[in-house]
């Protein structure tokens, strides 16, 4: 018995011992200073919305830079127990000179990474003011032209491309045959960017276009969708109607107001996009817990993508222990490169073009409806390759580059 309890009191005092030890190494390395530091920068316009869009539909503030923010939380919370430390700075401004003053003083003082929200022109004039060697993260901007013909060197893409969003639900259409879609748009430059998309999609899966309308009207249809909208989708037969409404104009109101009783799909309806804040699915949860106890509202596709650029940065550096920017990227480019990011599968990015392969869901609003691509959609290499611009599909032959 004696005996035992001085075993008993060795292995107490053991424990006590590794106890004070942590204790003692996890406060000595807070005052410690990092071996490694990444400064990254976040370029954005500010949201722009009219009037005819409902409070309720309107963008937050804060809209992508949040998923940022909430990624150097999670960078820096375990970067400490590594000797890493990440900082955020940001700019939002409708001036892109500001915007290019402001990233070519934060290079001067060490920056090399910048995530941005910028439309294509000027993301192209932000490319051309920085040196070659500063790489850029676009999280906001789904032009497929970025991955298809122009071609803007050392920028990767982790937001999902309006062709990826349309090939998603091609793939759907094509599984459940649904062939013959109604098409309907706004006259906007984003519309007509995302039309161009879905119409290529619908050539791809052979599916057929009953009719095509743009929507070009001001009027406010809170109190006579039902009246209007019938009329609008009066057509011959058709299996669904896909609206293409990047500003919430209409599409709102057009799900239970069309002509035939039918499922409306795109921009409205069942739609597709990089994220959901029905995503529950792989530890998803967890995300969705954290962003919404940080923000006090549900995580959006743009903050997902905003998440995701530095959870890349993030993940190389922790895998190479520096933040050098040419070692960065060929690793980020590379095979052993790929990121775990609550989307049941590891993410990696197209060599050719920069834009980050991933699942893409289609949702409604109280619940995930299916994830593309899906079976039966080969690729002799990567199915995910299947959503959007594949190699043979884009002129962009862009890494490495230094």
């Amino acid at each position: 018995m004696a005996e035992d309890k001085k075993c008993s009191n060795t292995l107490i005092i053991k424990s006590l011992f590794v106890f004070f030890s942590m204790f003692i190494v996890l406060g000595l390395s807070s005052s410690v200073k990092a071996e490694v530091e990444m400064n990254i920068g976040l370029l954005r316009q500010p949201s722009t919305v009219t009037t005819a869009v409902p409070e309720y539909l309107r963008a937050a503030d804060n809209y992508g830079e949040a998923g940022a923010m909430r990624a150097i939380g999670d960078a820096n919370g375990t970067g400490k127990f590594l000797g890493q430390k990440y900082t955020l700075n940001s700019q939002t401004s409708d001036d892109i000179n500001t915007l290019i003053a402001t990233a070519t003083s934060w290079y001067q003082h060490g920056t090399r990474f910048y995530l941005t929200d910028l439309n294509t022109a000027e993301l192209t004039k932000l490319r051309q003011s920085l040196p070659d060697d500063a790489v850029l993260l676009n999280y906001g901007n789904a032009d497929d032209a970025l991955r298809e013909s122009l071609c803007l060197p050392n920028t990767l893409h982790t937001g999902v491309s309006y062709a990826m969003r349309a090939d998603a639900i091609g793939q759907w259409l094509r599984l459940r045959r649904l062939n013959t879609v109604f098409l309907v748009a706004g006259p906007n430059a984003a519309d007509q960017a995302s039309l161009a998309a879905v119409k290529a999609t619908l050539k791809k899966f052979n599916h057929r276009v009953v009719d095509e309308k743009v929507w070009n009207f001001d009027t406010d249809l809170r109190r006579t969708a039902s009246q209007e909208l019938p009329l609008f989708t009066q057509a011959k037969n058709y299996d669904v109607v896909w609206v293409v409404d990047e500003s919430n104009l209409f599409g709102q109101h057009l799900p239970f107001n069309t002509w035939l009783p039918r499922p409306v799909i795109g921009s409205h309806g069942m739609r597709s996009d990089g994220w959901h804040y029905a995503i529950e699915q792989w530890g998803a949860i967890q995300l969705q817990n954290r962003f919404k106890k940080d923000f006090e509202r549900p995580m959006t596709a743009k903050d997902f993508a905003a998440w995701v650029a530095i959870r890349t940065l993030n993940e190389a550096v922790t895998t190479l222990n520096t933040a050098e920017v040419k070692d960065v990227q060929r690793f980020v480019l590379s095979d052993r490169f790929q990121l775990a990011a609550y989307k049941g599968r590891k993410l990696t990015y197209r060599t050719w073009n920069g834009q980050l392969r991933q699942p893409v869901p289609l949702f409604y609003s109280q619940a995930l409806v299916a994830t593309a691509p899906f079976e039966g959609f080969l690729h002799p290499r990567n199915e995910l390759d299947t959503l959007g611009f594949d190699q043979a599909q884009s002129q962009c032959r862009l890494y490495p580059t230094f």
